[in-house]
């Protein structure tokens, strides 16, 4: 009876065959929930992200022919500027309504006006000495006369050895596109390209 007894019966023994194949496919999941992050994981250190080529709008930069004294008298322009002293109204200090004002103003105070009195103390007052030299008189800082632009025929008149182009503040953006396109064709050099033009360049190409 002892023999009998220890001996496992078939339902037993089936049940026990059950409940194995039902974990096997529990754990096979478990380790491939594991696996997949660690696989993400290397599969983007594998792969580095690749941008987008962007194409460069390479915009005409030439260069101006100066004479050794246009650069000298260049030279002694930047000096004065950096010792030129801040021209200041009368009162800026004092009232914001002044110190907002869109130009600056010559003092014509009367024995009250302490800058035209020229008093110890007070901002400097305006005068002829400070000019600059007159042969670099409204030059850009790298030669070039300004020629302001407000449509693309007008570039054709500029001479790029000499002049550079400053589009007007009015000019609209399909306009602005057409003269750079124009002076890039003619070699002209763009004193104010903007990011927007630049971008529009670089779809178009």
């Amino acid at each position: 009876m002892s023999t009998e007894e220890s001996k496992p019966t078939e339902q037993e023994t089936q049940q026990q065959s059950t409940s194995e194949q039902a974990t096997q496919p529990e754990t096979s999941a478990q380790t491939q929930q594991a696996q997949q992050p660690q696989q993400a994981a290397e599969q983007a250190v594998a792969k580095p992200e690749t941008k987008p080529e962007v194409k460069e709008v390479k915009l005409p930069r030439p260069r101006v022919s100066l004479s050794g004294k246009l650069r000298q008298l260049l030279r002694l322009r930047l000096l004065m500027e950096r010792r030129e002293p801040r021209w200041m109204r009368m009162d800026e200090w004092r009232y914001l309504r002044v110190a907002h004002g869109e130009h600056w103003r010559r003092p014509r105070g009367g024995d009250d006006n302490k800058i035209r009195l020229e008093i110890k103390g007070y901002p400097k007052r305006v005068k002829v000495g400070y000019g600059k030299p007159r042969l670099v008189r409204n030059l850009h800082p790298s030669g070039f006369r300004l020629v302001i632009v407000h449509r693309p025929e007008e570039v054709d008149r500029v001479d790029p050895t000499r002049e550079a182009i400053v589009i007007g503040r009015t000019v609209g953006l399909r306009k602005r596109i057409e003269i750079v396109k124009r002076a890039i064709e003619k070699g002209v050099r763009v004193i104010n390209v903007t990011k927007d033009v630049i971008e529009e360049l670089r779809r178009s190409q």
